[in-house]
């Protein structure tokens, strides 16, 4: 690989002029496909004595995190939100709504992938498809992906947010907005869900992820999702984005998953590490038919190469969403738990947390005497 095949990343420092840096290497780099090429990484020293911009992610009441930035691109309020858009280091360009993270350019590709193509995928014929949510325009991106979908409905309450990403996040949605099958409304999705006499095949619950009895919670109860099973065709599937899940964090999306299990027979959590989350993603997949487990990674191959080809996806194999239903021992302990569901007028109170007793003096089993 010659040093002109590596191009350098140039850090975007406030009032100072970077050169481009070359680093010689004492090894061969790999061949890479087309598509794909080398960048260095940010002189990090030069980063450390410069100045930067920080974003807050508060959303947690306990942490606070700061995504380094090489500087803010919109920051606003509109009628529903507070909105920034900031080009950060680690991430790239990323999206905050009210404090917490939402996408991020290095990789909304993943989040979005395996919140619309395992219900798609596994759905004999999708043609009509309901986004509730999803503002960046990524999730109808991947929805129009399929030509088999004749019609994408997309309900986002906040016509400015939708906006903002069409205007700063134009990958985001690949042309997505001016697709005609594509139809968009601005308006609350319960709202839109309770006067709609519209069936579909799938819908995708792309909200913001706040269990705090807020606005945002009535889109995560048990009569809402009543609702949405009121408006599936025979054979239809939902997935819901389903908060932070691991055995380090499970109260919402548990309370979640018994909320949707009084409703829909198949009920099936999935989850993904997404990088710029600093944490394991949960979604949940319902339906009264639809058990993952009985899908083989080989079948799901072939629906990938039959519907999208072989270079749509950047992540997504039949193996790779096999292996994403799969839990650790202690995550499933907490999965199989009874606790409350989320229902309409009644506030959240997570269950107590849950304490292990450990005295320090268990046996290796490697020592143990039969």
């Amino acid at each position: 690989m010659a040093m002109n095949d590596i191009l350098p990343q140039v850090p975007s420092l406030p009032g100072t002029l970077q050169s481009p840096v070359l680093v010689e290497r004492p090894y061969p780099l790999p061949e890479l496909p087309p598509n794909k090429f080398f960048i260095e990484g940010s002189d990090t020293a030069a980063i450390a004595r410069g100045g930067s911009v920080f974003v807050l992610e508060d959303a947690d009441i306990f942490d606070e995190y700061h995504y380094r930035a090489k500087s803010v691109i919109c920051s606003l309020r509109t009628a529903f939100q507070t909105v920034t858009i900031a080009d950060t280091y680690s991430f790239g360009r990323a999206l905050f709504l009210d404090g917490a993270i939402q996408s991020s350019e290095e990789d909304e590709a993943l989040y979005h992938e395996m919140l619309v193509h395992p219900a798609l995928l596994m759905h004999e014929n999708p043609r009509h498809v309901l986004i509730i949510g999803g503002g960046e325009g990524a999730t109808l991106r991947e929805v129009l992906a399929y030509g088999s979908v004749t019609r994408a409905v997309m309900v986002d309450i906040d016509r400015d947010v939708v906006d903002i990403c069409r205007e700063h996040l134009a990958t985001w949605n690949y042309g997505a907005f001016t697709d005609p099958r594509a139809e968009l409304h601005y308006c609350d999705g319960r709202a839109f869900v309770e006067a709609s006499d519209d069936l579909f095949d799938v819908v995708i619950i792309d909200v913001v992820d706040m269990l705090d009895n807020g606005p945002a919670q009535h889109l995560y109860t048990r009569e809402f999702y009543q609702m949405v099973r009121g408006r599936l065709r025979p054979g239809g599937i939902v997935v819901v984005q389903a908060l932070e899940f691991s055995f380090c964090d499970y109260k919402g999306h548990t309370a979640v998953s018994r909320t949707m299990s009084a409703v829909f027979s198949q009920v099936h959590s999935y989850q993904v590490a997404v990088p710029c989350f600093l944490a394991s993603w949960g979604f949940l997949i319902a339906s009264d038919w639809l058990d993952p487990h009985e899908e083989s990674a080989t079948r799901m191959d072939q629906t990938i190469e039959a519907r999208l080809g072989a270079d749509w996806l950047d992540h997504l194999t039949g193996a790779f969403i096999k292996a994403s239903f799969c839990f650790d021992k202690e995550t499933s302990f907490y999965l199989g738990l009874s606790g409350p569901i989320l229902e309409d007028g009644v506030a959240f109170v997570p269950p107590p947390d849950i304490y292990t007793v450990d005295d320090g003096v268990r046996q290796l089993p490697s020592l143990s005497v039969d």
